[in-house]
This record gives structure tokens, C-alpha cells and sequence, in this order.
């Protein structure tokens, strides 16, 4: 059953897309920080505070392997690096510490360590994969920091002209015009700085509308996090807002965000037990995904669209009860086939409906008042009949 958020009245004339809870993966001993699924969607990565990075099948359900790397501290960032066409085998992680490890499967058996770097001076806040150039973005601290993967899956930096470090933090990066671009976005200032790679250089510099939690990259489209009332989305490169899904923050957490356009939804974490689900192209509330409790923070969350449908995957992040839940695409439901017909009010706001009504009680006053003085015409009997039948 579909929970309504207080900021959508209705979405009666809208199809809503059911969400079914296929598994729950439970390893994690702490939060759960990142997800990453594979290019073909059968395995998923998790990170978390408890230094552990599990890989799952996505097919059974089942733990495939676990990495523990308590000196890196808690994972921070994680990505899939799509080096051929399987896919699945060679992925990235970022933690605390600022090291960036690399790890390769070899014929379909467990993933073995490849190399780790030491790119950060702080937590790594967001690794990006370019899989054109076979480049690695990351952005941790006041700048972001590229690099080339070799043959033997080391990383090798590419110093082109560091960036002026920023007095804020750098929330994500996005490889943007075909690789040949990068895009930083900082979270206190609210401003995304876009360079171009070769040669390098700063091409522009723009603010959004507040602060910037999170951010994902869809096509010419950056949806942000803006840590107030919801999810903005802004062209790219103008960032101009052109649409906004709405939504309560009850605490100042940088919330993540998916896209999945072939199914015309947008999936956004939860800090009350819960992820929100919206409609792409209107920013309409189509429903939660009920992770967890009420309280509960449900803050990362990804996404992936294959031949199956649309799978979703949410983590919560509470330490010792962290889980995560792996959803899937069912039936396509419409309010409109419900056995009963909607009321002729269905989609008003209740503010234009008592507006409605009050009308509606002027126009029966003045013709009963009319209709006992004796003065009722013609032309009072016919507005009366139609503001009763009509209105």
C-alpha cells in the first residue's frame, strides 16, 4: 500500500509502480555507507562502517565474499571499474584513511587484491569510473584527483595542474561530456566547478540553489541533495532548476539518490525508516520502500534497470542492526482500475475543494432565497441547476 507524503495530495490518475522486498542481506555489524551493482546486474558491492566490503549475488541472495580491512577504517566510497564487457571484475573502494584499493577477479573466482594508493589526506568522499579513458575520479577533502589505470591495475596519477584546494568539502565527482570532462560538486558553498581533462583546465564555476548532500548524473541532468526540502534537478551546463521532488528532512544527513530512467523513477534515501520513490519527469510522490523502523536511516541506495525490470537496493544505517534490502520491479497497478469509480474531486487540493463548495453553497442560497420571495426566473433556475450539477 502506497503512504502518502504530506507534500502530494494525490496521484490517483498515475500508475504505481509496486516494489516488492526480494532479499534482505544482513553481514554488516555497523552502517552501511555505499552500493554499487555490477554492469549486468548480478552482484552487488557494500560498504560499511564496520570496514567490511561484502559481495553479493544478486541472483540468489547469497554472500559470494567478504573483505575485512580494519586499518582503512570505515568504507566511504565505491565503485565498479567496467575495464571489458563482463563487467564484473574489477571494482574500487575508498575509506577514511584516504587510500583507494583496487581489487580484480580472475575466472569467475573470488576477488584478490590488486594495489591500493594513498590519495587522500581525508575520508574519500566519491570515486567516479571512466570507462572511454579507463580514468578514476575521486574527491575528498577541498579537491578532486585523477587517475590512469595500468595494465597491472595499479593507479598512476595524472598531474596535470592540481586544482586550488577549496575551503569546503568535495561531495561527489562525475565524469561528464563522454569523459573528456569532470565535474566537482562542494557541499557547504553549494557549487559545482566543471574541468576539462585534456588539457586540463577550469572551464566553469556555478552555484545551486543551498547546500549540495549528495548528487547523481543522468545524461545533461545533475539531481542534488539539497539538505532543506527534497531533491533538486538542474540542467547541465546551465544548472537551471527545472524540477523538484519535495520531500521532509528530518535530520541534516546527505541523503543518496538513483535514477532509473527506463521505468520514470527517482529513489532517494530516507531518515525515518524508509526511501521515497518519485516520478521522474513530474516530481510527483509514488511511494516508499519500508526499509526499517521509524527513525531509522535509510541514506544509501542505488538502482539498476535490466531485462528483469528495475531492481533497488537500500541500507540502513544504524550500527549493530544494519541491513540491507534488495527490492524488485512487480506489477504495474492504476488507481483508475479500481473497482470504484474515483470521486469527480480526486486530484484537487482540499483547499480547492472547500473553495469549490463554498461556491456551490452561495449559488443554492441565492436561489432558495429567490425561489420563497417569489422573484426565481428562468435564468435563476437554470444557474441553479448548473452550479449543483456542474460545479
Amino acid at each position: 500500500m502506497v503512504k502518502y507524503d504530506q507534500f502530494a495530495f494525490h496521484i490517483s490518475q498515475y500508475s504505481i509502480m509496486d516494489f516488492s522486498s526480494k532479499y534482505t542481506l544482513s553481514r554488516h555489524t555497523k552502517a552501511v555507507n555505499v552500493l554499487a551493482v555490477s554492469m549486468h546486474g548480478a552482484l552487488l558491492l557494500t560498504g560499511g562502517n564496520d570496514s567490511r566490503i561484502v559481495v553479493w549475488s544478486l541472483v540468489s541472495g547469497e554472500m559470494i565474499q567478504e573483505i575485512f580491512t580494519p586499518a582503512a577504517g570505515y568504507i566511504s566510497a565505491i565503485t565498479w571499474m567496467d575495464v571489458d564487457d563482463r563487467g564484473e571484475t574489477t571494482f574500487a573502494f575508498g575509506a577514511s584513511d584516504g587510500n583507494i584499493q583496487v581489487y580484480e577477479r580472475s575466472n569467475d573466482a573470488l576477488f584478490g587484491f590488486q594495489s591500493t594508493i594513498m590519495s587522500h589526506s581525508g575520508a574519500v568522499e566519491s570515486l567516479a569510473w571512466d570507462p572511454v579513458h579507463r580514468r578514476l575520479a575521486s574527491a575528498a577533502g577541498g579537491r578532486p584527483h585523477l587517475w590512469n589505470l595500468t595494465q597491472d591495475k595499479s593507479l598512476e596519477t595524472i598531474i596535470i595542474s592540481q586544482p586550488d584546494k577549496q575551503p569546503y568539502i568535495a561531495r561527489t565527482v562525475h565524469f561528464y561530456d563522454n569523459g573528456a570532462s569532470l565535474l566537482v560538486s562542494f557541499l557547504e558553498s553549494g557549487e559545482i566547478f566543471c574541468y576539462s581533462i585534456e588539457p586540463w583546465d577550469l572551464k566553469w564555476c556555478k552555484k545551486v540553489q543551498g547546500r549540495i548532500g549528495n548528487a547523481v548524473l543522468e545524461g545533461n541532468f545533475l539531481l542534488v541533495s539539497n539538505l532543506k526540502d527534497g531533491v533538486d534537478k538542474y540542467t547541465v551546463p546551465t544548472l537551471q532548476r527545472v524540477q523538484s521532488y519535495s520531500h521532509v528532512i528530518l535530520r541534516n544527513v546527505p541523503l543518496q539518490i538513483s535514477v532509473a530512467r527506463q521505468a520514470g523513477l527517482v529513489f532517494v534515501g530516507g531518515d525515518d525508516g524508509f526511501a521515497r520513490v518519485f516520478d521522474y519527469s513530474t516530481g510527483i510522490y509514488r511511494g516508499q520502500l519500508a526499509h526499517g523502523n521509524q527513525g531509522d536511516q535509510i541514506i544509501p541506495v542505488t538502482s539498476h534497470e535490466g531485462r528483469s525490470g528495475c531492481t533497488v537496493v537500500t541500507g540502513s544505517c544504524f550500527n549493530g542492526h544494519s541491513s540491507v534490502k534488495v527490492w524488485e520491479e512487480g506489477e504495474m497497478t492504476s488507481m483508475e482500475d479500481d473497482a470504484s469509480p474515483p470521486s469527480r474531486f480526486a486530484g484537487t487540493s482540499p483547499t480547492f475543494q472547500l473553495v469549490r463548495f463554498a461556491i456551490i453553497c452561495v449559488f443554492v442560497n441565492i436561489a432558495m432565497h429567490a425561489l420563497y420571495s417569489g422573484t426565481l426566473s428562468d435564468f435563476s433556475l437554470l444557474l441553479y441547476d448548473s452550479a449543483v450539477n456542474g460545479i
